[in-house]
């Protein structure tokens, strides 16, 4: 019988090399078959595909809201103003006329949007085509011929409203076409106005309108929330912010003055809101801008968009 050599016994035969790890200095990387290598530069001290941008994040000044957000975004500012343009509008006008129109659940002590007569419904139609209201009105019901709706019910009209920014930064995207939708991929003009809101489309078993998306104030589903018209002693009866507090961040001056005039340091459209002949009512003393703030609590509006 002959002897199994050294190389079936593993012993004394030739070693097999053992493949060298990537990066131990070997000229050949392996890549899948078919695929081309992915170049890369060195920039900055870090290693990053060739054709990528990087944007450097500058560390905030201060230790306050406002730094912190323009360390994040160079824009910052223009953009909170237009964010809440709406709403600021509607705070001014409410302290104006005495009506204060607030989207939110019934249980919170705060306002998850803040509403005008531009703001839309439901139905489609805008408040303006509804019947008059007042701060003690309950039920509005639309005026716009054909329209079976009975109650004025808010509902987004731009994807920002839910916290879905990026359908700004696509290039063909326009905000006239955007609608809110439910689970069954329909939009809410698609569902009846009233009742269970059921959807008309046909072939949809859909009954009753179900969102696809979250309040950006609240993380809740938008059947969670009402409609409220109040008066400003109804809001102050049931301690919700009123005056000069109903401002969007009354608490913190610097993004209180961004959200009325786009600048931090001009305080003039809220001097000449609150100071002088005709005054709205002052509620409590801003915090500041420097206060902690938890962006996950009901009732702060403020998340940093990250890009």
């Amino acid at each position: 019988m002959s002897k199994p050599t050294g190389k079936a016994m593993g012993k004394g035969g030739p070693k097999q090399s053992a493949p060298k790890p990537a990066g131990s200095g070997s000229s050949r990387s392996v890549v899948p078959r078919g695929v081309r290598p992915l170049a890369v530069k060195k920039q900055d001290g870090i290693i990053v595909p060739e054709g990528y941008t990087m944007r450097k994040v500058e560390p905030a000044k201060n230790y306050d809201v406002v730094s912190f957000a323009r360390a994040m975004n160079d824009d910052f500012a223009p953009r909170l103003q237009k964010l809440f343009e709406p709403e600021t509008e509607a705070a001014v006008t409410a302290q104006k006329t005495g009506i204060y129109i607030g989207w939110r659940c019934p249980e919170f002590k705060h306002d998850c949007q803040r509403l005008s007569i531009v703001s839309k419904c439901f139905c489609g139609h805008i408040l303006e085509q509804h019947g008059k209201f007042s701060g003690n009105s309950v039920r509005v019901p639309c005026k716009n011929g054909g329209c079976s709706c009975k109650a004025f019910a808010w509902i987004p009209s731009r994807p920002e409203d839910i916290g879905e920014f990026w359908h700004q930064r696509r290039p063909d995207f326009d905000p006239s076409t955007w609608r809110a939708k439910c689970r069954c991929k329909h939009t809410h003009e698609q569902h009846d106005p009233t009742g269970m809101r059921r959807c008309k489309s046909r072939g949809c078993s859909c009954g009753h309108f179900d969102s696809n998306f979250l309040c950006a104030a609240c993380d809740r589903h938008w059947e969670d929330h009402e409609t409220f018209f109040d008066t400003e002693a109804t809001r102050r009866e049931k301690g919700l912010p009123y005056g000069e507090a109903y401002l969007p961040f009354a608490d913190m001056p610097d993004l209180r003055n961004i959200a009325l005039t786009g600048c931090d340091s001009d305080e003039s459209r809220y001097k000449a809101l609150t100071q002088g002949e005709g005054a709205i009512p002052m509620g409590e003393k801003p915090v500041g801008n420097d206060a902690p703030v938890n962006f996950s609590v009901p009732g702060s509006r403020f998340k940093p968009v990250y890009d």
